[in-house]
């Protein structure tokens, strides 16, 4: 016997794997080659209180710790033109710190983040950045990144003594806009067992903090579960509109599931909590996230949606670091969505701005042949991302359990329920 069934389509929840939704008209930002540099790296990039687009990077001589420039581009029209590179921090200036025997000097890890609440300097511009992966500074500039301070070492006050390897960020910071730590500045950091800046010993993920615009900073969460087979690494955060924090790292070869692991915070970055009896601090996140093991970056794009940038190890190129693609929630990070490709072939290190409240720009690493080729800007229309109503129709089939069954229709991958 046929039966006559309800099917509810929602038609633009998922845009179609490898293709459907995208982003326009991607351009160079940084290419290789430019300034006298050879590379350029690890990207980050916030929205001035001007309003002028900042895109960071790491200006490089050769590999990670090579001779390395801290620098950034301008943009005052929302991404579409940018303007000369300007050196942020030079390594050379750092010289006097090293002697006579000074090595090639490594500046980067930038993790920028704008003080929109300081009373008396509205719109600081705070960029919080590490010397040889040992070693931490902040500067900040009053005037959306024209001019800077003079450096501050901070290292004494967010670096554990067993802690060898660090980097802030990279990737944008954030200033939290509700509850009762409104105004904190949180900077998404991670670090190594080992001795002075070198890259290896047991990972650990965590975040420093301040509660006075800038003025001193400390440890606030931190994983310390090196043995529990999740590597934490570099980490990127955003705020839940509850007030709470969703913490997302990089599993950095660990034994769990995955390539990702989520935490949350309930007291502004103070702890974290995995939510499973299973895991302490993080847990492996959702199929969803599955990029290679890489950076990636978190944005709330509006008060009902939250974005994840990073490469796609499902993408038309298949595994590694290509197929930079965005993925969405619509529920505060409980559960995530496939969203469009920003980018097919190579594709790594990412980070993302409000361009407007319509407009999310995306700043990748990206190349026809390598990813380390150029860092690009592109733009993508927050609507691309919201759920429409439901469109009904009935047909006859059978139906179990309310199992959703995925369809095609056109460019679109259709999630349909049946009642």
């Amino acid at each position: 016997m046929s039966h006559l069934f309800r099917f509810l389509f929602f038609a633009s929840l998922i845009p179609l794997a490898g293709g459907g939704l995208r982003a326009e008209s991607p351009v160079a930002v940084f290419e290789v080659g430019e300034g006298g540099y050879n590379i350029f790296r690890i990207p980050a990039i916030v929205g001035a209180a001007n309003g002028d687009l900042l895109a960071f990077c790491e200006a490089r001589q050769g590999g990670d710790a090579s001779e390395i420039d801290l620098v950034l581009k301008r943009s005052s029209n929302r991404g579409k033109t940018w303007g000369p590179i300007e050196v942020v921090q030079e390594s050379d200036d750092y010289r006097e710190l090293f002697g006579e025997e000074a090595p090639e000097i490594t500046i980067g890890n930038p993790a920028p983040v704008v003080d929109e609440m300081d009373p008396e300097n509205p719109g600081r511009l705070w960029l919080p950045y590490t010397l040889e992966n040992d070693r931490v500074f902040v500067v900040y500039s009053d005037d959306s990144g024209k001019t800077w301070s003079e450096r501050r070492e901070i290292t004494a006050d967010v670096k554990k003594e067993s802690w060898g390897w660090y980097a802030t960020g990279p990737v944008h910071s954030i200033q939290l806009q509700h509850g009762p730590h409104r105004g904190r500045l949180v900077i998404p950091c991670d670090h190594r067992l080992s001795e002075d800046g070198e890259d290896k010993g047991p990972n650990g993920a965590h975040a420093i903090l301040s509660d006075d615009h800038g003025k001193t900073w400390r440890i606030g969460s931190l994983d310390e579960t090196y043995e529990d087979g999740l590597n934490a690494n570099e980490t990127a955060v955003v705020e839940l509109n509850d007030g709470s924090l969703y913490f997302n790292t990089r599993d950095q070869h660990g034994d769990a599931p995955g390539t990702r692991g989520e935490a949350w915070s309930r007291d502004g970055g103070e702890t974290l909590e995995s939510r499973s009896d299973d895991w302490k601090r993080f847990r492996p996140a959702s199929v969803v996230l599955d990029p290679p093991v890489v950076q990636a970056a978190l944005l709330r794009a509006g008060t009902g949606l939250i974005l994840f940038s990073g490469p796609d190890s499902d993408g038309p190129s298949g595994e590694g670091r290509s197929d930079l693609r965005l993925r969405f929630s619509t529920d505060e990070a409980e559960s995530w969505h496939d969203g469009p490709l920003v980018h097919t072939g190579p594709a790594a290190y990412s980070d993302m701005v409000m361009v407007d409240a319509e407009t999310v720009g995306v700043l990748y690493e990206a190349g026809e042949n390598r990813a380390n080729e150029s860092i690009r800007f592109a733009t993508l229309g927050v609507s691309e991302f919201a759920e429409k109503d439901p469109v009904v129709f009935e047909a006859e089939g059978g139906c179990h359990h309310r199992i959703p069954i995925l369809f095609s229709l056109g460019n679109q991958e259709l999630l349909v329920f049946c009642e």
